[in-house]
């Protein structure tokens, strides 16, 4: 009977899980949600067909390989939903996908503590409790599931592909140290499951997300500091270095080649950063222990969806705490190689935190926080802290102090989480309290700023009281950061939704700054926005204002590539759709197209237009491309549309 408190306990702390995230269930959907879910008609399935399936399963914008099976489960949410014409669908449904998820997620980290405790009790430490890893997976779930760190993974909908390929990592795991713990001792089945590891669950987790690629290296660690290579059979050694020697090896001498030959495919990634590679990968030092930090003492006044208001590392001591920090992961490192042999669980959770963040918290020219990613290296910390703490063969009389404070801890967490999920319940508390916690980030000042308009809409007798208040924190976003140009889009937005009078020096402003600094990739959604007000007859723009800010970005010596093709594509939507110029709208994204040949987007564009002008001949042939192109027939079904638009009826 006792072995099994441990499962019983771990339902209950999921019951307690769900309680902490209800109340930020109904919240809104923020930030990517739009353009990833929201604003991706593929996903708004209205039948289980193969082809409509395909269409939404291969719509995804994000990463390498589209992340399909991300896009998938968001497409079966639309169809369960039911919701499918709304512009503003429901999020309840996403969201408790999510936290069912997030369960899954914290059932894998229970199993996979038990194993790889049970295992490091097995091998190195058998004086430990029999009852010991059991209850230790327990408590590392509990913390895991109720962490309020974990929150935007859960709540944050697009962030579901976060999750879901954790959940095929923590499988992927799972499978290894069982199957890698019987070849320790020669049972059967252990070859069988540390293929799946590599064969079933290494695919499904980098359809899910790219991290997912990371499983072969976290496989690695385990093998590295705890498994050591040791078999019953000489064979099976033989086995798992051939198998290293091709998930994890191989890849990375083909990364680096590839890389050497094509350097350009990671540099390209920094002409909308205000940052170089040297200053991310300074910055990403410190960042390693800010997660550290959110991680031990989950703070709520730094927690937050933005953190845009991070410091950048621009010189090795600017700021201060820039080279310190690099020597401080050096010595992370140098800690995993002397507790390999004397502490190899807390040098496997060290490992495991520091190359689950190999990806993102690295040298790819992301964005430099995001709470998301300790999703899955927080793990390894926990695991560590508990293990240390816990352990009841260390300093025996003081393990009740200690016990009471990891139980009191569960609460503790709980109640940050609800607290926080509270706050993502409301659009309103959610953007209060993010610039409260972070009044000089951008992004929460835009959302702030957005959300007044948007009630002063509603209720056009608060349009006095609230212009000045929405105009302050489009104002202080644009202060805050020197290349922001959501504050001053913000600012003119303000003056065509409110009818308010349109400032010069907002225009000028932003037109310098298009041209000059690094700008975001959702530029060209704004530039559209500013083309569409001239259609209304209340519009503070002229043309040639409109016309000057689409022109500015295209001067950006910054912009090229895929990037200046965006740019591009918001011209032509001007020229067709404001301007009816159709010879302009052509020439416009043919030069996209040169920009960025393989996107089908520009293409399907470019036989609209030549339909419009009823240039069938030509339409036929980008038509052709264009079905070249989609390889994998995401976009057959507007193929097929315009297809049948060649021979209209005479």
């Amino acid at each position: 009977m006792h072995r099994h408190i441990p499962h019983f306990l771990l339902l209950v702390m999921f019951g307690v899980c769900v309680l902490a995230y209800l109340p930020g269930l109904s919240g809104p959907f923020v930030f990517d949600d739009g353009p990833n879910i929201l604003g991706n008609k593929n996903l708004r399935v209205d039948e289980l067909t193969i082809e409509k399936l395909a269409s939404a399963v291969l719509s995804g914008s994000s990463g390498l390989l589209q992340r399909p099976l991300s896009m998938f489960s968001f497409a079966l949410n639309f169809f369960f939903a039911g919701d499918l014409a709304s512009t503003k669908p429901e999020p309840f449904p996403f969201k408790i996908t999510n936290l069912f998820i997030h369960l899954l997620n914290g059932l894998m980290v229970f199993i996979l503590t038990k194993l790889l405790v049970g295992a490091y009790r097995n091998f190195r430490q058998p004086s430990l409790p029999a009852g010991y890893p059991g209850w230790l997976a327990l408590v590392v779930a509990a913390l895991w599931l109720l962490h309020p760190l974990n929150l935007t993974s859960v709540l944050y909908v697009v962030q579901r592909m976060t999750s879901l390929a954790a959940l095929f990592t923590f499988a992927g795991m799972v499978s290894y140290v069982w199957g890698r713990s019987r070849l320790y001792y020669g049972e059967r089945g252990g070859v069988i499951a540390v293929l799946c590891s590599l064969f079933i669950f290494l695919p499904l987790a980098m359809l899910s997300k790219e991290n997912g690629a990371l499983l072969p290296f976290l496989i690695l660690v385990a093998e590295i500091t705890l498994f050591r290579l040791v078999t019953a059979k000489n064979l099976d050694r033989y086995f798992l270095l051939g198998l290293f020697a091709v998930s994890v090896l191989l890849p990375t001498l083909i990364f680096i080649s590839y890389s050497i030959q094509h350097p350009q495919w990671l540099s390209a990634g920094y002409v909308i950063r205000d940052f170089s590679l040297a200053e991310r990968l300074m910055t990403e030092s410190r960042a390693i222990w800010f997660y550290l930090r959110l991680i031990l003492l989950p703070d709520t006044g730094l927690l937050g969806i933005y953190h845009d208001d991070f410091a950048i590392s621009r010189q090795l001591l600017d700021p201060p705490t820039t080279l310190p920090a690099m020597l401080g992961i050096f010595g992370l490192f140098v800690a995993v190689w002397l507790l390999r042999s004397k502490i190899p669980l807390v040098a496997f959770g060290l490992l495991f935190f520091l190359v689950g963040h190999a990806m993102e918290s690295s040298f790819l020219a992301l964005e430099l926080i995001h709470e998301h990613r300790n999703y899955l290296p927080m793990f390894g910390i926990l695991l560590v802290v508990l293990h240390l703490l816990l352990n009841p063969l260390v300093a025996k009389n003081t393990l009740r102090l200690r016990l009471a404070l990891v139980i009191l801890l569960i609460p503790m967490f709980a109640a940050t989480t609800f607290v926080r999920a509270s706050a993502w319940g409301d659009s309103q508390e959610l953007w209060e309290t993010e610039v409260r916690h972070h009044p000089t980030s951008a992004r929460a000042n835009v959302e702030m700023g957005d959300l007044i308009v948007h009630m002063s809409q509603l209720d056009p007798t608060t349009i006095e009281n609230n212009y000045p208040i929405a105009r302050k924190y489009y104002e202080t976003a644009a202060l805050v950061q020197q290349n922001n140009v959501n504050g001053y889009f913000g600012l003119i937005r303000l003056s065509m939704t409110l009818g308010k009078p349109l400032e010069i020096g907002w225009l000028k402003e932003l037109e310098r700054r298009l041209e000059q600094e690094a700008i975001p990739a959702n530029v060209n959604n704004h530039l559209i926005t500013m083309a569409q007000c001239l259609s209304l007859p209340s519009c503070p723009l002229t043309k040639v204002q409109v016309e000057s800010l689409l022109e500015a970005p295209l001067r950006n010596p910054r912009m090229m590539g895929r990037e200046k093709a965006r740019l591009l594509s918001a011209t032509a939507y001007y020229q067709f759709n404001i301007a009816r110029n159709h010879e302009a709208a052509v020439a416009a994204i043919r030069r996209s197209i040169e920009a960025d040949p393989r996107e089908i987007e520009y293409r399907i564009s470019l036989v609209t237009v030549l339909i419009a002008m009823r240039e069938f001949s030509e339409a036929r042939k980008q038509i052709a491309l264009a079905k070249r192109l989609d390889i994998r027939n995401a976009r057959a079904i507007d193929i097929a549309k315009l297809d049948s638009q060649l021979d209209p009826p005479l």
